[in-house]
């Protein structure tokens, strides 16, 4: 669990943009133009011990976290580690549906590319279990 939202507020328990190869290497980039401590981070922080809380009407970017010595954060933290329990009390593990690999789905076809000749051809499909870093 990433984070919960709770009416305006949203709790982050974990932070992670993409990997420093992703980033640093590919390129690739997320969160273009941001950059907010403990949140766009290249490598999975975890808050779950005191969770970063926003309130996303009045900082709808999400830069400011509300401290936690704040009133408000230990009241609605207190709401919101309710609603945490009561779903992992109820929680019902199911099988993973996204660390399966196909290059079938991941090639570039975009609507039109047949027009300009342009479409690469379709692989194959031979789903696999893989490790995305992302």
């Amino acid at each position: 669990m990433m984070a919960v939202r709770f009416g305006m507020y949203k709790a982050h328990y974990w932070t992670w943009v993409n990997s420093e190869h992703s980033f640093h290497v590919q390129g690739i980039d997320y969160c273009p133009g941001q950059n907010v401590v403990n949140v766009t981070t290249h490598v999975q922080v975890n808050h779950t011990n005191q969770p970063l809380l926003f309130h996303l009407g009045r900082d709808p970017g999400e830069k400011y976290t509300i401290r936690p010595h704040n009133s408000e954060y230990q009241r609605v933290m207190a709401e919101i580690q309710k609603i945490v329990n009561d779903h992992k009390t109820h929680l019902k593990p199911g099988q993973p549906q996204l660390n399966y690999c196909d290059r079938a789905v991941m090639n570039w076809a975009p609507p039109g590319c047949e027009k300009l000749n342009k479409c690469l051809p379709i692989p194959p499909s031979h789903p696999k279990l893989c490790l995305w870093d992302h």
